[in-house]
């Protein structure tokens, strides 16, 4: 539904589950919890791509009739992007079926590097031809005018966010069995509960947040310098911008957001320009997108005209 509303825009996210949800509220036994993953994957994507009615009698799903409707416009599924916080079997999984592998760190893009140089060489081992593209990274990022008015408008948020929003206890982290030998044998570690990395952001000055990458920050020409070392230093293609920080308010993550978009995307989009980005959505030309249509009570203006992400967000209405 979400691809056919955006005209084809919609990006899959397949995320295993961290194991205080999937274990711990859901009561899921941790050793089955990637059967179980891999089986819900395969009836997605049959479903996605089958046109015709058909039945799934599987392990743990069992279904007389699926036929989803309406169908995805992109065929045969929309891109798939796999959130990780670093597992063997995950960055198998992603070669496998030549899926994007977003890593998921709070702890800045400099503690990600062993891990993101881990995924790569797997790739390479099972004999996937290395494309950026295929990793993604998760950055929050603070635009202003200037490195001041950044530390004025967004360090209260920022620290806000260290000290209040990443409270899980490790004991939820990593119920037994969740972790598989391989991972485990790998030194790789569940980033939920994970004490160290992000804890450490609690000690650090407003410079050394922004040195040591826990966060990307200051003028359009700080952010794109220093989102062009994230990209080559993990060899990401895709950064996922996390423009909402804590207690962020909206008007701040308006402004965040529309300096973003208009003076430091730009200057980036040449950055691997070199590579295919097989992992972003195809959505449909816009002659082939529907149009609006009159709603009882409302009119449509004959006078259209674009709106800025603040009017948009400002609007009023249901």
């Amino acid at each position: 539904m979400l691809d056919v509303i955006s005209g084809g825009r919609l990006i899959a996210g397949f995320p295993v589950g961290t194991s205080m949800d999937g274990n711990y509220a859901v009561g899921v036994n941790p050793a089955t919890i990637r059967e179980r993953y891999q089986e819900a994957h395969d009836l997605i994507k049959k479903a996605w791509a089958e046109p015709e009615v058909f039945a799934w009698n599987g392990k743990f799903h069992k279904l007389r009739y699926v036929n989803i409707w309406p169908r995805p416009i992109q065929y045969p599924s929309p891109p798939v992007w796999i959130p990780g916080g670093g597992s063997i079997e995950t960055w198998d999984f992603c070669a496998e079926n030549h899926y994007n592998y977003s890593y998921l760190s709070f702890s800045g893009y400099l503690r990600a590097e062993r891990l993101m140089e881990g995924f790569w060489r797997r790739m390479e081992e099972m004999g996937q031809e290395y494309n950026p593209y295929q990793g993604a990274f998760a950055q929050q990022i603070c635009v202003a005018n200037n490195m001041a008015e950044a530390q004025e408008l967004y360090e209260e948020h920022v620290r806000y966010f260290f000290e209040r929003c990443l409270h899980v206890s490790p004991m939820f982290a990593d119920a037994p069995g969740y972790r598989t030998e391989a991972t485990i044998r790998a030194g790789l570690q569940a980033q939920v509960g994970l004490a160290g990395g992000s804890a450490r952001a609690l000690d650090l000055s407003w410079d050394e947040l922004v040195k040591e990458g826990f966060i990307l920050a200051g003028s359009p020409d700080d952010v794109a310098e220093q989102m062009q070392q994230v990209a080559d230093t993990l060899n990401v293609g895709h950064i996922v911008s996390l423009m909402h920080i804590g207690n962020m308010p909206l008007e701040k993550t308006l402004y965040n957001t529309e300096l973003f978009g208009s003076k430091v995307i730009p200057q980036l989009r040449d950055h691997f320009s070199e590579y295919e980005d097989k992992w972003s959505p195809h959505p449909l030309p816009a002659a082939e997108m529907a149009t609006p249509r009159a709603v009882p009570g409302r009119e449509l203006s004959t006078g259209a005209r674009p709106v800025s992400v603040r009017e948009a967000a400002t609007a009023g209405g249901d």
